[in-house]
């Protein structure tokens, strides 16, 4: 019996030792620090300039809270403390040396380097008539850097642009700015979905979690950016290679398939095989074919 007993103990704290293993090789989430959204100052001096600085301090202060909002909606991340990050990265810019933020995995910084606000008049000659709109465009850079390293693993510049018709009088028609605050709000929305779907797949390659017959389920959800249409396609990684210029060293991607967005739930994405010559579990997808924004109204 007491050999029986031992025996029983000794499988017992086998299984809770193998489990915490398990647990602890889980990548689980990864902390990053969003620092202050901020215009270049040619930006913010062009848009003085014209008479759209209350427009363009509209979209930086939407857009601040909207990328918050989305990286922490991506559910791969711990956001650390906003006030801390913005501290330290001007503590630091005074001194001037290197960002670092101990606490952090990964540093986000996002610069506005274009902006515009007009509005555009154009005349239909087929209905006889005279047709206002607003145009806003948007662009900035957004760098993720490692902290450990003092690396940039990504940098990518995003451009957006809206157009929404007004239905102004003949006196209205050349205002520029500040009529409507809805195409701000879409348009900085846009913006901070694509910023947070690039830190998301620059950390986490969306990947392949299951598949059943014709289906995948894909790791992100309805609050990630992707959306029913878009077409992605599907890489397994193969050898380890290295650059023979600069050492740096990645894994070789095999595009083995393509699938189609079929249905988005808070969890995760369902998608209809297109094609497949090896689609997997853990294999990484990324978009091939993205689906039209709706036009504004």
């Amino acid at each position: 019996m007491k050999l029986l007993k031992i025996i029983s103990l000794l499988a017992l704290g086998a299984l809770l030792t193998g489990t915490a293993a398990i647990a602890q090789e889980a990548p689980g989430k990864k902390k990053l620090a969003i620092t202050k959204i901020a215009p270049t100052e040619s930006v913010k001096a062009r848009m003085a300039k014209q008479g759209v600085g209350l427009s363009l301090s509209s979209v930086i202060e939407a857009l601040d809270s909207q990328v918050y909002d989305r990286v922490l909606n991506t559910k791969r991340f711990e956001i650390l403390e906003r006030s801390d990050a913005d501290a330290l990265a001007k503590e630091a810019q005074a001194a001037g040396a290197a960002f670092q933020f101990q606490q952090a995995d990964y540093i986000l910084t996002i610069r506005v380097d274009g902006f515009n606000d007009r509005m555009e008049t154009r005349t239909l000659a087929a209905l006889g008539k005279t047709v206002t709109a607003r145009v806003i465009e948007l662009s900035a850079v957004a760098k993720i850097t490692e902290v450990a390293t003092q690396r940039a693993i990504a940098s990518t510049n995003f451009q957006v642009s809206r157009r929404q018709a007004d239905q102004l009088s003949a006196n209205t028609t050349e205002k520029v700015g500040e009529s409507s605050d809805v195409l701000i709000t879409d348009i900085t929305r846009e913006m901070a979905q694509k910023i947070g779907s690039r830190v998301a797949d620059a950390v986490f390659p969306a990947r392949v979690i299951g598949k059943r017959d014709k289906v995948v389920t894909i790791n992100r959800n309805d609050t990630s950016g992707i959306k029913v249409g878009q077409v992605w396609e599907v890489f397994t990684l193969g050898d380890e290679l290295v650059d023979p210029d600069t050492g740096d060293k990645s894994r070789e991607e095999i595009s083995v398939g393509t699938v189609k967005i079929a249905r988005v739930t808070p969890q995760n994405s369902q998608a209809d095989i297109l094609t497949d010559t090896g689609i997997d579990r853990l294999a990484i997808v990324r978009l091939k074919e993205d689906v039209p924004e709706p036009a504004a109204e």
